[in-house]
């Protein structure tokens, strides 16, 4: 018998209060930018760290290909310089939303008010494990999710956890904040139908997913709280949810997949993937690190970050395009060199992210 829904995810973290580890320390002062009612390139004190400059191929235009769920060899006839005449007038569209505050809000299912809610009750220290199993055991998806991350954390010759409060105390309660965060915000990237929102939307999540763990590990490196890396890497994956509805609202149609796979639309493309989580995501104010990162995104694209946290998103962005990429055997000469070139940090990283799947 299937265990019934839990309704409420954001009841049960503050009660019976329990100490637990502390926080990892804060990163240095270039992260703890203040809200500002104009947005700023957060100021960098000291050089990034030198294991993230390490050069990490950049996101393929197959990587489009992939997201739309079509066949890369597409991208060859479309392989062109410059914005073909189609591109640019609905690209135009795009940017003329992007510009809206009302148009903008309107690409994500899910109402902004409830980020904050989650993110403050992300952030209390305390929780009590046996409470916390109790309330788990009420939502079959999140039961699962925390018995499969605790069988992930204790892999080798250990038994397999099955008993939820053995796992909730395994996973801890960093990785309970990751599980809630994933199921809370997973209905922003729901669709449904034939829309071109509604056939990416599987492979948003998939590439979300990783992003969201390899850049929780990236930025637990260099000292970032780890669950800003991973809600950063998660919510990226919503620029192209809303970028995927606003082509669906193009006139006089939305454009048919082979016209967004040339080299320079899906270059503009995932421009405008980065615009908007930008700008969707900082007035949730989620945190000062994601504040800062989104202005230093809205001010020199994710190609030109220099913070520790937009390295990490950065990194994590293209190492989750290539890890699917390679998957689906859309890689040339497959992922053995680009990991082979990777700093050991790096690589590390990549490695324990992808280890238990």
């Amino acid at each position: 018998m299937s265990l019934p829904r839990w309704t409420n995810p954001l009841k049960w973290l503050k009660r019976d209060p329990e100490p637990v580890a502390s926080a990892p320390p804060k990163p240095p002062a270039a992260l703890d930018n203040r809200r500002s009612s104009t947005p700023i390139a957060p100021a960098v004190t000291e050089a990034p760290p030198a294991e993230l400059h390490a050069p990490i191929p950049e996101v393929p235009p197959e990587f489009v290909a992939w997201l739309l769920g079509q066949p890369t060899a597409i991208t060859t006839a479309a392989d062109s310089p410059s914005l073909p005449p189609s591109a640019v007038a609905f690209l135009a569209q795009i940017d003329a939303v992007i510009a809206s505050d009302t148009l903008r809000a309107s690409l994500l299912p899910r109402a902004p008010q409830v980020v904050p809610q989650l993110m403050s009750a992300l952030r209390d220290e305390r929780y009590s494990s046996a409470d916390v199993s109790q309330r788990i055991s009420k939502d079959a998806v999140l039961a699962t999710e925390v018995i499969r991350l605790a069988n992930g954390a204790l892999r080798g010759d250990r038994e397999p956890v099955v008993d939820l409060e053995h796992a909730v105390m395994a996973v801890g309660a960093s990785g309970l904040r990751r599980v809630i965060a994933k199921s809370v915000l997973r209905p922003m990237f729901d669709a449904r139908g034939t829309s071109l929102s509604a056939r990416a939307a599987p492979q948003i999540w998939h590439d979300a997913d990783n992003k969201a763990r390899l850049c929780a590990a990236l930025a637990g490196n260099d000292l970032v709280d780890p669950l800003d890396g991973y809600l950063a890497g998660l919510l990226h994956g919503t620029g192209w949810t809303a970028l995927m509805r606003g082509l669906d609202n193009v006139t006089p149609n939305p454009p048919p997949a082979p016209t967004l796979l040339g080299a320079a639309t899906a270059t503009a493309l995932m421009q405008r993937r980065d615009t908007l989580f930008s700008k969707l995501i900082r007035p949730w104010g989620l945190s000062d690190p994601l504040v800062a990162l989104a202005d230093e995104i809205a001010a020199v694209g994710l190609a030109g970050v220099r913070s520790p946290l937009g390295l990490a998103l950065q990194a994590a962005d293209r190492l989750a395009a290539i890890h699917v990429l390679n998957a689906d055997g859309r890689l040339p000469g497959g992922l053995a060199p680009v990991l082979d070139a990777l700093p050991e940090v790096v690589h590390d990283c990549y490695a324990t992210t992808f280890a238990a799947h």
